[in-house]
């Protein structure tokens, strides 16, 4: 909203009395119905001007003032700890800029009508590194949230997909993909999205974290997606690698990629609850076309995957399908009402089958630890399966493998893998399981269901 310095303007926010306080004036646009309108300043040729609008506008919302953010952020700005911040629609940082987060801010999302996220565009870049003690904080501006109340945060990059050059991301939130495999969308550390997720309509949600396209020079660690109405952490394409993360109590799939992502994921975990969920981890190629290049290929290590019941007896550790390929190793899966691990569709039989989609060294305690589905929907038997001796997989169906686990803490030793193996990339972790007893990452910065 863009007003005149003089002026003060009186909104409704929710149902609650909303002030939307003097901004400073800088060169806008002469269309008084453009959101940037400045009836002092335009052009010879009389036409509006954009490149210098107001990065924010003041607001006061049930007592608290906030420094609201809404459209473009064009110029390199930090949202400070010490301010209270609010998003309203859709927040994109343009292509040359930076947006920096101070650690221990909280950045609210609005209860306005709008969807509220904050998208980063090709180009762009975020600086958004927290710490144990001081995390930052992305949750509704509600007293009493629900999951999906906004949008969540939207990485879009230049990293190749598999579904064409380019993409356009769900909800509008911008253009991803491209031939830049090291891209750089900036750093998320010590990052909690909270009540993210807004769901538009079918095959339209937003998730905690959408990482469109991106590439290997974005740095992820230490981010908790907690409560969405949607996917945890959703993948699409990219090269992007992501360790330590933790998705608590999201309502459809933990963790999600498709379109040809192949990056590296370890320290994960999931811990659905009785209100809502569907996979631990859903992995797709291509739906359209299984054989789609370049192909989903990550490697994945040391998960920890607790599942609930929530009614519709569907919830399954992971999913296997439409063509991805991939390496897993030192996984554990219990708790899921329906079953550990379904493999299905034939080019994903005939990955697994050819050597280029493994899981090794894993614990599968769970109702129906392994499934393999042909594409008729068929149960499949190769000559390579999951469930081969040589694979050094363990599996009951009575939670007699698991004791060592108080919630999601805990790992063994027992049968494990080395994940350095695989590149330097990966810590030596030689336990399955992703969180220690002696050593919970997640401690101070995570919120628990």
């Amino acid at each position: 909203m863009k007003i005149k310095n003089s002026t003060i303007k009186i909104m409704v926010l929710a149902g609650a009395l909303v002030t939307v306080l003097p901004a400073c004036k800088k060169k806008g646009c002469t269309d008084p119905t453009a959101n940037n309108y400045n009836s002092e300043a335009k052009k010879d040729d009389g036409t509006c001007t954009f490149d210098a609008i107001d990065w924010y506008t003041e607001v006061s919302y049930a007592g608290v003032t906030y420094k609201q953010l809404t459209g473009n952020i064009t110029e390199d700005h930090t949202l400070t700890a010490g301010d209270n911040w609010l998003l309203s629609g859709g927040v994109f940082v343009t292509s040359g800029v930076t947006l920096t987060i101070e650690p221990g801010t909280t950045v609210n999302a609005a209860d306005d009508g709008t969807t509220p996220f904050l998208a980063v565009a090709q180009g762009g870049q975020i600086n958004a590194c927290g710490t144990a003690a001081a995390p930052i904080i992305f949750t509704p501006a509600a007293d009493a949230p629900a999951p999906g109340a906004w949008g969540g945060i939207i990485l879009n990059g230049y990293a190749p997909i598999n579904t064409g050059t380019t993409a356009e991301g769900e909800g509008g939130t911008g253009t991803y993909g491209g031939a830049d495999a090291t891209d750089n969308s900036g750093s998320l550390c010590y990052v909690r999205v909270e009540y993210a997720g807004k769901i538009l309509g079918t095959d339209n949600e937003l998730n905690g974290f959408s990482f469109n396209g991106c590439g290997s020079g974005t740095t992820l660690h230490h981010l908790q997606a907690y409560k969405g109405s949607d996917d945890g952490f959703e993948f699409f394409g990219g090269t992007v690698s992501l360790k330590y993360a933790v998705s608590s109590g999201n309502q459809d799939d933990s963790f999600d990629w498709t379109h040809g992502w192949s990056g590296n994921g370890q320290f994960w975990v999931v811990n659905q609850d009785a209100l809502g969920g569907d996979r631990g981890i859903e992995a797709d190629n291509n739906g359209d076309n299984n054989e789609a290049n370049p192909y989903s290929d990550p490697k994945i290590a040391n998960v920890t995957m607790i599942g609930a019941e929530d009614g519709d007896g569907a919830n399954q550790g992971l999913k296997l399908r439409e063509g991805t390929k991939g390496n897993f190793m030192n996984i554990l899966v219990t708790n899921f009402p329906k079953r550990g691990c379904q493999v299905e569709h034939d080019v994903t039989l005939t990955n697994m089958n050819g050597g280029s989609l493994t899981f090794k060294n894993s614990i599968i305690d769970n109702v129906s630890p392994f499934k393999f589905t042909n594409s008729a929907g068929n149960d499949s038997t190769l000559a390579v399966m999951f469930t081969d001796a040589a694979n050094n997989n363990a599996t009951a169906t009575d939670g007699s493998l698991v004791g060592f686990l108080t919630g999601y803490v805990g790992t063994t030793a027992t049968g494990a893998g080395d994940p350095t193996a695989w590149g330097t990339w990966f810590d030596a972790a030689t336990y399955v399981g992703a969180v220690s007893a002696g050593s919970d990452w997640t401690a101070g910065w995570t919120r628990a269901l």
